[in-house]
């Protein structure tokens, strides 16, 4: 099956009110530095690119998967996967979209060779 690529892209969701840094310290020691660890891995084993947003509170990452159904769980397995806001993009190749490119191209050429519709 044909590998796809897909921009996942992850935001804080914000719970907004006060916030105890005790609580604070176990979110980012036990969520967020091994989610962070678990991405650098993934960018590293599958040659990908991603990063979080400088100084906001969110971040992305270009993954390989056979489908949306496989990315899933594995979006899924960040340890702060239900405290972020998450948006999964297919993207097209460059190569693919120069073809379809073409093909419009095409289109385009046998409609303007078309004879005017008289009125």
């Amino acid at each position: 099956m044909i590998s796809l690529r897909f921009l996942v892209i992850g935001k804080d969701i914000d719970y907004g009110g006060p916030v105890d840094p005790r609580e604070v310290k176990m979110v980012l020691e036990q969520l967020y530095k091994p989610s962070f660890e678990m991405l650098k891995k993934w960018e590293m084993n599958e040659k990908g690119v991603g990063g979080v947003f400088a100084a906001q509170r969110g971040g992305a990452i270009i993954l390989e998967a056979e489908s949306a159904e496989e990315l899933s769980p594995k979006i899924k397995s960040l340890p702060f996967w239900a405290r972020e806001s998450w948006e999964i993009i297919p993207l097209q190749t460059f190569q693919s979209a120069i073809e379809d490119l073409d093909r419009q191209i095409e289109q385009v050429k046998k409609m303007a060779a078309m004879p005017p519709k008289p009125k």
